[in-house]
């Protein structure tokens, strides 16, 4: 994900979205508290530490804060567009109570910079935040503004690529100059070492990234559309799936009943303002392959169609076609989803209540064994779960036991049929699922992580979903003709033109909307079957909703709240 610098230049690949700002946690060097364990690999931004709450509950932690950065040369001030959201938050016109519980739920950034006239130490908010849990004893309110990723870099496969922020979720086709023709691709086992084992699944016609035909009928809604989004003809509402990811792009799947496409807050996206995939220049611009992670989105939105074609798909651009996150980033995205959703549960006109999440990302924390790990993301994840919000999150594909998030936010489990919590859950609060991925014969694919903190696995290699029409790379036809027999043109596979609108994709990335689709559709099950519910205040209105969340997760996991 990281682009590689151009030879010769000090300047950072203005192309490269993390340019200047990432580190690599170095467990060998990593400085760290005399009481706690080495930490692991990670990567993060270097100038910011993440706390949970508002700058106002958090005045004490802030002053500890800018007297430890002033003993290095640094000094430290709340990221004013948290301050400009929460501003906004306040107009948002939400019940008192409904207003303090997002505030209770939510976090900011506190960015980090070198003091006028001091140069002792480089910024870095790693000593920073030991310094701080050490003097405060409060690791639960502090973390690290992680990299997360959804897609392969250049770098190299998952499991030579050394840094995490290139976690892989879906694979992708590698470099153009790498990749041999599909016809001339031997047999997966016959493959030669380079494209064995997890790589068979970014190479075309072993689960990567590339075009399709679909030539079965479009999903079918079983509710005729209505006079707005969420209500059928007859009245059935519908479930809402909110997509955080590149966005949903043209498709003939997808008008604007099927897809509601970014979602704002007051004026505010509820996404990352700006994020874009574009046609594919991020990687390499003078040569043209497509990003990795372009088309990922509307791939999922095609996924929990199929699944269930009633649900309403709200669908935000997180992040751009090189598949890289700021975990900060998606901290104050989550809270304006969970605003939206609020608002949406009180009846406001133009916004939606959401009934289940898909995140298809992920990060490896550096300190997974701590029980208040990560507090600030933790905390706006349990606030949408606490709001009756299904939350489901890729597993990640490494083929690793070590556990990735956000999905090991999800409860552990011992590995049988049905599956048994470790500890009792909050049978009043839908737990976080994470998703692993099976192959088309209903193995668990190699590349999938794996371990007690996975809840389930669905199909997510050489699945078929849709690509965005106008997607094109600079790939082509190895012979393209014209004037064949009734003077059409003739020629081979376009490796990646996506104008057909369909392709196949592999990767935990996909895995999750499908079971995201799976408790859509339980969902709507139990609503065709039941009269329509009075309104309610927002808090009644939650319960119920987390009580239905809780009961479309039994049905499609096993999982039971005892």
């Amino acid at each position: 994900m990281v682009a590689p610098k151009v030879p010769g230049s000090a300047e950072p690949d203005p192309h490269d979205p993390l340019a200047g700002r990432v580190r690599m946690l170095d467990p060998a060097t990593a400085v760290r508290r005399a009481d706690s364990a080495r930490p692991m690999t990670t990567s993060y931004f270097e100038d910011t530490v993440l706390l949970a709450g508002t700058p106002e509950l958090r005045g004490s932690e802030l002053a500890t804060l800018a007297e430890l950065a002033r003993e290095r040369g640094w000094v430290v001030s709340v990221d004013p567009r948290d301050v400009r959201e929460l501003e906004v938050l306040g107009r948002a016109d939400l019940p008192d109570d409904a207003y303090a519980f997002v505030l209770e739920h939510a976090g900011f950034g506190v960015r980090i910079s070198a003091e006028p006239g001091e140069v002792r130490h480089p910024v870095d908010a790693w000593p920073l935040l030991e310094d701080l849990v050490d003097k405060t004893g409060a690791p639960a309110v502090a973390a690290l503004d992680h990299v997360l990723a959804a897609t392969v870099g250049i770098g190299g496969n998952p499991f030579t690529q050394p840094l995490p922020f290139t976690q892989p979720l879906p694979f992708t086709q590698p470099l153009p100059f790498t990749q041999p023709l599909p016809f001339t691709q031997p047999l997966p086992f016959t493959q030669p070492l380079p494209y064995a084992g997890l790589t068979e699944y970014a190479v075309p016609g072993s689960g990567g990234r590339t075009p399709t035909a679909w030539v079965g009928p479009r999903p079918h809604r079983r509710h005729a559309d209505g006079a707005d989004v969420l209500r059928s003809a007859d009245g059935t509402t519908r479930p809402v799936v909110a997509l955080l990811d590149t966005g949903t792009r043209t498709h003939p799947w997808f008008p604007d009943s099927v897809v509601v496409r970014d979602p704002q807050v007051l004026g505010v996206p509820v996404g990352t303002p700006g994020a874009t995939e574009g046609r594919g220049m991020t990687v390499a611009p003078l040569t043209g392959p497509l990003d990795a992670a372009t088309g990922h989105g509307t791939f999922i939105s095609g996924l929990v169609h199929q699944r269930c074609p009633d649900a309403v798909i709200v669908s935000a651009a997180l992040y751009g076609g090189s598949g890289a996150i700021e975990e900060h980033d998606l901290m104050r995205s989550l809270r304006r989803l969970l605003t939206y959703h609020l608002l949406g549960v009180s009846g406001r006109k133009g916004y939606l209540p959401i009934d289940v999440l898909v995140l298809s990302f992920g990060y490896y924390h550096e300190r997974p064994e701590d029980v208040d790990f990560d507090g600030p993301l933790g905390r706006v994840l349990l606030g949408l779960a606490r709001a009756g919000v299904a939350i489901v999150a890729s597993a990640g594909n490494d083929g690793t036991t070590r556990p990735m998030h956000p999905a090991a936010f999800a409860p552990r489990l011992a590995h049988w049929h049905p599956p048994t919590p470790a500890a009792p859950l909050d049978p009043t609060v839908p737990p976080l699922l994470a998703v692993g991925a099976q192959n088309p014969d209903g193995s668990t694919a190699l590349f999938s992580n794996d371990g007690p903190w996975v809840t389930c696995v669905r199909p997510g290699a050489d699945v078929v979903s849709t690509m965005p029409v106008e997607l094109t790379g600079a790939l082509s036809a190895t012979r393209d003709l014209a004037g064949g027999h009734r003077g059409e043109i003739r020629r081979t596979v376009d490796p990646d033109s996506f104008a057909g609108g369909f392709g196949i994709w592999s990767g935990t990335s996909f895995s999750a909307p499908v079971l995201g689709g799976d408790l859509a559709e339980a969902l709507l099950r139990e609503r065709e079957e039941q009269s329509p519910a009075e309104p309610a205040a927002w808090g009644e209105s939650t319960e119920r909703r987390c009580a239905a969340a809780w009961r479309a997760i039994t049905e499609t996991t096993g999982l039971t709240p005892h």
